[in-house]
């Protein structure tokens, strides 16, 4: 059984983007794809690892699970998922400026 953990920032971070009416019910199925190691919907989100001050970490694009086009397409989420202790830690959510600072 895989714990899903979400942090303060994450959890801002949404009310935020559910209050700007983005589709954060698709974070949903991304997670379950990331679980389940599904291969075809991991490309379509374009889920991928971060480098730099990142490193450990992934990202990966919900809106384009949902097919929202270049709109949401800066949209990411943020995670880090350690297999050993399967633990899913959704770290933030918002645009490609975060991995800036």
């Amino acid at each position: 059984m895989v714990k899903i953990k979400q942090t303060k920032s994450f959890t801002r971070n949404f009310k935020k983007l559910e209050k700007k009416h983005f589709p954060v019910s698709l974070i949903r199925n991304c997670v379950i794809a990331i679980i389940s190691g599904d291969k075809k919907t991991l490309v379509k989100i374009k889920d991928h690892n971060l480098k730099g001050g990142w490193n450990g970490y992934r990202e990966f694009h919900p809106a384009r699970y949902g097919n929202y086009g270049a709109s949401y397409d800066g949209w990411i989420v943020i995670y880090k998922y350690d297999h050993g202790e399967l633990i899913l830690t959704l770290v933030s959510t918002e645009d490609h400026d975060i991995l800036k600072g």
